[in-house]
């Protein structure tokens, strides 16, 4: 029952793989129930839709129907995207792409990225900062319709209303060019209009403001507001704050924090790193040292211990604040490096102490060896 099968709008989220399994388990179904073979369609779409992120918020913010009416993002018309079709194009020689939105997409000049480096100091205590966006904005006279306000819209000569330019060529390979001989593929490539920007109409008098290029050169002004602990490549986004463009939706402003270089602390996830080298004599005998915190805050660092190459020391608390938490914060991690001398001086009070030192180390390990 080929009539029976699924709609061409229930069949337009399917791969090609899906499809043929699709076609496969309508030939096991036994005699054909329709009812089943679109059951099977609409569990296979649905997990279609679940289990891509971006279909999913489309579904979630506009329906089945913003699904099915293409509201993801610009798709094209790419031979290359779907195996019958690169085939049955091989097969016949002939290849069409269309670079723009298909007929009924709704429009958008797309999502902007830009990074951001503020100050270590700033994911610590929080911080604020005004960003200015230039992009181009519609022209305020004319809507963004360039024209004049008594003007009237012209269907335009050169892509006589379609708002769409073909381009057909042949190709044939270098060899089969200087043999003389047929074959190739004929390949016809469709941009937009660029007289018209692709609407079909031209006005009869452009407007005076933007001389009938529609838009100008702007700028707007966002604020970020970076709140304490927040972790590096969190992202603010700025709904409908990028280009403008007449007939289409200004596309999201994505900023994403990162922290510039900082002289002293690195961060790691809620904890700071800091390095600092100490002597041999240090490393055996303990020492005392003072770190300056982020905010200026004098931290006291004690050990009365043997240090061992690459050990560190930890100082609980002193870390970034956790985001979401008030009131906690990470660890201070202080990695310790040796400088082992380069030659070792005779002194006698410095032996001393380095004996004492081992005849303690020596007392701890044999109590804890009989406790």
């Amino acid at each position: 029952k080929d009539g029976e099968g699924v709609s061409d709008e229930e069949e337009v989220l399917l791969t090609p793989d899906q499809r043929a399994r699709e076609e496969e388990q309508r030939w096991r179904m036994q005699g054909g129930d329709a009812d089943a073979i679109r059951a099977f369609a609409r569990a296979t779409e649905a997990y279609t839709v679940m289990a891509n992120p971006e279909r999913k918020r489309v579904y979630e913010a506009h329906g089945s129907g913003g699904l099915h009416r293409r509201l993801s993002g610009p798709r094209f018309s790419d031979p290359m995207r779907d195996a019958y079709k690169l085939e049955l194009e091989f097969k016949t020689g002939r290849f069409e792409m269309e670079f723009g939105f298909r007929e009924g997409q709704k429009k958008s000049t797309g999502n902007v990225h830009h990074n951001l480096k503020i100050p270590l100091l700033g994911f610590y205590q929080g911080f604020t900062m005004e960003v200015a966006i230039v992009r181009s904005e519609l022209c305020a006279a004319c809507n963004g319709t360039g024209a004049a306000q008594d003007a009237e819209m012209l269907t335009c000569t050169k892509c006589t209303g379609t708002g769409k330019l073909a381009t057909s060529s042949h190709w044939r390979s270098r060899r089969a060019r200087r043999e003389r001989r047929e074959g190739g593929f004929d390949q016809t490539v469709t941009l937009g209009c660029v007289r018209c920007l692709g609407t079909g109409k031209l006005p009869s008098e452009p407007c005076p403001e933007c001389k009938g290029k529609r838009t100008f050169d702007g700028q707007t002004t966002v604020k970020v507001v970076v709140e304490p602990g927040t972790l590096e490549g969190h992202s603010y986004t700025f709904k409908e704050q990028a280009e403008q463009a007449p007939d289409a939706v200004a596309g999201d402003v994505v900023l994403h924090v990162g922290a510039e270089e900082h002289d002293d602390f690195e961060r790691e996830g809620n904890d700071l790193v800091c390095r600092r080298n100490i002597t041999l004599a240090q490393a055996l005998l303990g020492f005392k040292m003072t770190v300056t915190h982020l905010d200026g805050r004098e931290i006291e660092i004690e050990r009365d211990e043997v240090t061992k190459p690459g050990q560190e020391h930890t100082v609980p608390g002193m870390g970034m604040p956790i985001h979401g938490r008030p009131g906690e914060f990470g660890n201070m991690v202080v990695r310790l490096t040796i400088v082992f001398p380069e030659r070792i001086a005779v002194d006698e009070e410095r032996t001393r102490d380095l004996r004492r030192a081992d005849e303690r180390a020596k007392k701890r390990r044999s109590a804890g060896w009989r406790g």
